[in-house]
């Protein structure tokens, strides 16, 4: 027996693989997003295309105007069409297109329409995989499955792109060749997805829903995910509650109309919302896109001391998951948020004394200091609100509303992204080193909310999510019917062998009074 046979039980070895092989699609958005914080600070894409910080703003957060155009409208809409499987496809061969147009010669308005073609592909990407995880792992890993995917994923794709930055910095070319081999480079990950994608199972959930006529499908699929065969228990059992929470939902009305039609799913849907803007509420965006122009601020500006600092946060970072995979479905989503958001507060509190106190940064241990504050702040989103966020928002919506709750829900993200983003540049140009204070002003009110506003989803099925949020279980309902349906029919089985039996015992009376006359 191998390790992974000892590590991972039977059930949930599959799910595991399938797990593995789809964060080489968060790595693909990782890797886009990340090759941007060593691009912005090339000397020579500055030069080509007279960056200034108004320009970098733009070039940094532009993809995120289609991104929220993807969360809201095509990722949902693709992910419930196509499913989950051909939608992640789509979205990343739109993302190829994306990057072609960045690399070729061209004027500055061409590379934002290429940025813009990318973030489209982006949004996809992410509202699909998020919803294929988190409807494909075990109920009881359910947590750190979707924070592995979207942050261990991302994570990994950034640091192959911080690193390949970091090597293509001394590559010295009068075509550009630096920033433009180093923005292709994420192509052959996507390919490799998109070619293993070929061989997993389209989302048990997603099959249901699109083919409710002809449930083997999705049974077959489950069972495959869950290593037994579909009379196996573990197997019989979940998808029981699949089936009786999609009969039971039949009654709603699905899609946009129904998230906001009722009363319930619009005030479940503020939920997601606030979840996912907890996600960049603190201005993690914000610290990491600029993350190599921040440390040189700082006095990091030698050769490339800054492009390898952040290398060296890019690897830390990527470990750090792992703390959130092992805790986030013993301790709970609460639980990590909280000492999230309190030990970023406290990193930010201090960094923002020192810059004010060191403003001009001639205080070498001030700079050391104020550095490993920013990796504590990066580190800590890595196992927090990072991965939590879609976790949450991912599991709190029933299956005929998932895809369109989630994508609307994501909007909190992309919204809170954009707004301390694109203005970023041009609020440190003007504020100076006390623009951190903002920061940790963002954190503290991110704690306090999560304290008195997000319940706790760890260890509760898809199915039966509705009763945390005070709705009616749709399995225990449906299995009440069904019950209620037996008792009627019981009791209408009943009465009529009762009316049978007395109508015979009338005409045995007639017989016998005929045959005496």
């Amino acid at each position: 027996m191998g390790w992974f046979e000892r590590m991972v039980i039977k059930e949930d070895r599959r799910s595991v693989k399938l797990l593995l092989g789809t964060v080489l699609a968060t790595s693909y958005n990782g890797y886009d997003a990340g090759v941007i914080v060593a691009i912005i600070a090339d000397q020579q894409f500055i030069d080509y295309y007279k960056i200034d910080p108004t320009r970098s703003g733009l070039f940094a957060i532009i993809p995120w105007a289609t991104t929220a155009v993807s969360y809201l409208f095509f990722g949902p809409v693709l992910a419930s069409w196509l499913g989950r499987l051909w939608a992640l496809r789509l979205a990343i061969c739109i993302m190829f297109v994306g990057v072609v147009v960045q690399v070729v010669p061209n004027t500055f308005g061409v590379l934002i329409l290429g940025r813009l073609i990318t973030g489209l592909g982006f949004g996809i990407v992410y509202i699909s995989s998020n919803l294929y995880i988190s409807e494909c792992s075990p109920t009881k890993l359910r947590g750190s499955f979707v924070g592995f995917l979207s942050q261990f994923g991302y994570q990994l794709g950034t640091l192959i792109a911080f690193w390949t930055g970091y090597g293509m910095s001394f590559y010295r070319s009068p075509y550009n060749i630096a920033w433009r081999v180093s923005n292709l480079i994420q192509i052959p990950i996507g390919l490799i997805f998109i070619t293993i994608s070929f061989w997993y199972p389209e989302s048990p959930r997603w099959l249901l829903e699109r083919y409710p006529e002809q449930p083997e499908k999705a049974l077959k699929r489950l069972a495959w995910l869950r290593n037994g065969a579909p009379t196996d228990d573990h197997v019989a059992n979940e998808f029981h509650e699949l089936v009786a929470s999609r009969e039971f939902r039949k009654r709603f009305t699905p899609g946009y109309i129904g998230i906001f039609k009722d009363k319930g799913m619009r005030k479940r849907l503020l939920y997601g919302i606030f979840a996912m803007s907890l996600q960049q509420f603190g201005g993690i965006a914000a610290v990491t896109v600029y993350a190599v122009l921040i440390y040189q601020s700082l006095g990091w500006n030698a050769g490339g001391q800054a492009l390898a600092i952040n290398g060296i946060q890019s690897v830390l970072q990527l470990l750090i998951v792992f703390v959130n995979t092992v805790t986030v479905d013993r301790f709970g989503r609460r639980g990590l948020l909280l000492t999230g958001f309190t030990i970023q507060s406290a990193a930010l509190l201090i960094l923002s004394s020192l810059t004010t106190s060191f403003p001009n940064n001639d205080n070498r241990s001030a700079a050391i200091a104020e550095v490993a504050m920013l990796f504590i702040v990066g580190l800590t989103y890595c196992f927090s609100n990072g991965p939590i966020a879609p976790t949450v928002a991912t599991e709190i919506f029933p299956g005929h509303i998932r895809e369109r709750a989630f994508g609307i829900s994501a909007i909190g993200q992309a919204a809170s992204l954009i707004a301390l983003t694109q203005p970023w540049p041009t609020f440190t140009a003007q504020v100076g080193p006390r623009s951190y204070w903002l920061l940790f002003s963002l954190n503290m009110t991110a704690l306090i909310a999560v304290y008195f506003i997000l319940p706790e989803t760890k260890g509760v099925s898809l199915e039966r999510m509705n009763a945390i949020f005070g709705g009616i279980d749709h399995v225990a309902a449906a299995e009440e019917e069904e019950e209620t349906q037996k008792r009627e029919a019981g009791l209408v089985s009943q009465a009529l062998e009762k009316v049978k039996t007395n109508e015979s015992h009338v005409k045995d009376e007639r017989v016998e009074n005929v045959e005496k006359a």
